[in-house]
């Protein structure tokens, strides 16, 4: 194919519409969603140089398809390699598809350095008004790449979000999805301050009554000032279900979280990341179970470095925080819950700022993740945490079990935190 900028609307004419219209799998009681498409890649063993080349999707189309789940670029076939194809949204910036630019079903997949630039949803507000239901407003969400099926790789691959939606993320989708690369990945959204949120005088969120789905920390469904949000979803997710999933030199900017790995705690592989980081992020890293992490790093910027959330098993963690001061309210280093993990925190840099933010040690994840609610003690057990922040207490709730600790800096009880000594003093 030419180098040069091809436009769907000009290729989807009412004709081939219809005639698409009859290729689309049927809409059933078993398949409420099927998947719907503009392009799809359905031969075997093909490469498709497509260097040069930008296919521009205005979002209008996604009206011309009246069911299913979008797959705007559908790749089921077997086999394949796509390189150097940039995909853009035009078109009206407040229409999403309920689905995404980019899909893998098929198996022995690579797709080497394509650009994604994802536009469309209820933006502007991040999972605020919701993510899934309950929801305050149609989201129309609007993602990225999405993987499913056996050895699939993704080489130097651009997601760049202005929708809410993932920018990479990995499900079944009823296949045998498992031994997924991604290498040299890019993921980017924008964030935004709920203070300038609650400063709109004409918006969503005025419409709303600057309501929120969350419950926040004085107990109102309210969006609370002082902290920013993510505008997209995360960078890379991978959901429960997916057997082997790789994550090398990956980086995520100003999504929601970095890495939020759903791992399954009947998992038969770990997912592992080697060399990833995550800047500007809500959180960087949210791990479930049997994650290993090495040679990552993160920020903490606008919000902690780690969620280890509760109900886990297995993880082993070393993660190093970079640039210390937030520039928004973050409460803690980490909240670590769960059971037979193990985490270690540093910092490679001994001139750094550091907030004295807590490690929270028997605690899960804020409800849903949202910052401004409230973090509560959470089932912990056999855990070994390594702390080498030396401005960084541990907190541990008085009813973890069998936990070892190695640390830097002071080990606090929770119920020591929560009362004076009797002199007025702390």
């Amino acid at each position: 194919m030419k180098p040069g900028v091809y436009s769907l609307a000009d290729y989807l004419t009412p004709e081939r519409i219809a005639k698409l219209l009859t290729e689309l799998p049927a809409q059933t009681e078993q398949q409420k969603r099927p998947p719907r498409w503009f392009l799809r890649f359905n031969g075997n063993n093909n490469t498709f140089d497509f260097t040069g080349v930008t296919i521009e999707i205005n979002t209008e189309l996604y009206r011309t398809l009246p069911y299913g789940y979008m797959r705007c670029v559908f790749i089921d076939g077997n086999g394949n390699t796509i390189k150097g194809l940039t995909i853009k949204n035009t078109g009206p910036k407040d229409i999403g598809s309920n689905g995404n630019i980019l899909s893998i079903f098929g198996n022995n997949t690579l797709l080497e350095d394509i650009k994604v630039f994802v536009s469309g949803s209820s933006y502007g507000y991040g999972d605020l008004f919701g993510k899934g239901g309950p929801n305050l407003t149609n989201l129309q969400k609007q993602s990225g790449i999405m993987i499913a099926g056996q050895n699939n790789i993704l080489k130097r691959c651009k997601v760049f979000s202005r929708a809410f939606g993932h920018c990479f993320y990995i499900q079944t989708q009823g296949h045998d999805t498992r031994d997924i690369l991604l290498e040299d990945c890019y993921a980017e959204g924008e964030v935004r301050t709920t203070n300038d949120i609650l400063a709109e005088k004409a918006g969503l969120a005025e419409k709303l009554n600057y309501q929120s789905v969350y419950q926040n920390r004085e107990g109102r469904y309210m969006i609370s000032p002082g902290y920013t949000k993510a505008l997209c979803e995360d960078g890379f997710r991978t959901y429960g279900g997916v057997g082997k999933v790789t994550l090398r030199n990956c980086t995520a900017k100003n999504t929601r979280s970095g890495y939020e790995i759903g791992g399954t705690n009947d998992a038969e592989n770990r997912t592992v990341l080697y060399g990833c980081q995550s800047f500007g992020t809500e959180r960087a890293f949210l791990f479930g179970s049997n994650v290993l992490a090495r040679d990552c790093r993160g920020d903490i910027q606008y919000g902690p470095l780690l969620y280890l959330r509760e109900n886990t098993i297995g993880s082993d963690v070393e993660l190093e925080v970079i640039s210390g001061t937030p520039k928004s309210l973050v409460h803690t280093i980490a909240t670590i819950a769960g059971k037979n993990h193990r985490v270690r925190l540093f910092s490679n840099d001994s001139q750094m700022t550091m907030p004295a933010l807590p490690i929270m040690l028997g605690f899960g994840m804020p409800a849903h993740a949202e910052m401004s609610s409230v973090i509560l003690p959470m089932q912990t057990e056999n855990i070994e945490l390594i702390n080498e922040l030396e401005y960084n207490p541990i907190v541990k709730d008085d009813k973890v079990i069998n936990v070892k600790i190695k640390s830097s800096s002071a080990e606090l009880l929770n119920s020591t935190t929560q009362k004076m000594n009797g002199k007025g003093k702390w």
